[in-house]
Order: structure tokens, then C-alpha cells, then sequence
């Protein structure tokens, strides 16, 4: 049995390397959940995989969302769309910050009976969180203090600034005929 193993990093994430070794057989499905799970993703993540060239542009779609004539992770195999030694593929998640995970296939080789697949075979550094941070919901004593200065920064106390209310300002079009 023919076993691809890819390399998978994240668009703006450096030093974020994953490798994973999935059988050619195997459906999108097993490999989408591999991925996610080894960098700590949500499972029922709505995503898809665009097949792509050297530019990473999205080509033909493989999702996990039921839309019409789009084909479906689990009905998919990879030795259907794998048909290039540096295949590419982008994996785009459609949460709210819509992260793009790009794929190349970096080597093929025989299964080893010794290991259940799909799997990773290497893993560096820790992925970024899944969701965006929402201010006023800390979960660490960093993340506090944070808050803290964040929130003390959007809305700066005028209140003490020496302001007087009853100050005159010009009215609108005074000055027009002033020369320059």
C-alpha cells in the first residue's frame, strides 16, 4: 500500500510544521481529521480543500459542507486528486477567521505495517488558537491584564481635562473669504 506524506503549515503562522502520512486510499475525510486534530482544531469545523498549483490558487473543492456539485471529504479519496510528485493543496477553514492551511505532498512511500494512518510523523510548534480573542474573556493572568490595558485605552477619561462646555466655536462657513 502507497502512503503520501505531506507537509502542512500555516499561511501566517512561521515556525508551524506538521507531517502527516495518510494511505493513498484513504478518504479526505481521514486526513481533514489528522490535520485538525493534531493542531488542536475543533472537528466540526467547516472547511474545504482547494487542489492547487506552484502559486497556491484554488483549483478543484473537496468540502465538508453539503453545497451542490461540490465534492464531499468522505466520498473522496486522495489518489483521485493526488496527480503531481509536489501536489498542492490549500485547506481553507470557514470559521470566523477563515485560516489557510497549505499542504505539499513532500513524499511517497510504502505503508509500514507497524502503524495505523492516517498519522503524524512530525510535529513543530504550537498552532494558533482556533477562535478570535474577545475582550473580557481572559483565561490566564496575561490575558487579564491585557484586558485591562486594552480596555482602559479605548475609552480615555475627558471628563478631568480642564474642558470648558460653553466654549464658542465659529459657525460653519466663517472664514470662507479669508485669502490664502
Amino acid at each position: 500500500m502507497i502512503v503520501y506524506r505531506f507537509k502542512v503549515t500555516f499561511e501566517d503562522v512561521e515556525d508551524l510544521e506538521r507531517m502527516i502520512e495518510v494511505r493513498a486510499n484513504q478518504s479526505f475525510r481521514d486526513f481533514y481529521n489528522c490535520i485538525i486534530e493534531n493542531i488542536k482544531f475543533k472537528t466540526d469545523t467547516p472547511a474545504s480543500f482547494y487542489m492547487s498549483g506552484d502559486l497556491w490558487r484554488k483549483g478543484k473543492e473537496v468540502s465538508n459542507t453539503e453545497e451542490e456539485g461540490v465534492v464531499q471529504m468522505a466520498d473522496a479519496k486522495l489518489n483521485q486528486f493526488v496527480n503531481d510528485p509536489h501536489q498542492r493543496m490549500l485547506l481553507v477553514t470557514h470559521d470566523e477567521l477563515e485560516w489557510h492551511i497549505r499542504i505539499q505532498l513532500f513524499k511517497i512511500e510504502r505503508a509500514n505495517a507497524a502503524f495505523t494512518y492516517p498519522r503524524c510523523s512530525k510535529s513543530v510548534g504550537e498552532p494558533p488558537k482556533q477562535t478570535k480573542v474577545v475582550i473580557g474573556q481572559a483565561t490566564n493572568e496575561f490575558e487579564e491584564l491585557v484586558d485591562d490595558i486594552i480596555s482602559e485605552a479605548e475609552e480615555p477619561d475627558v471628563s478631568d481635562m480642564g474642558l470648558d462646555d460653553d466654549i464658542d466655536t465659529p459657525a460653519s462657513g466663517a472664514g470662507d473669504d479669508m485669502d490664502m
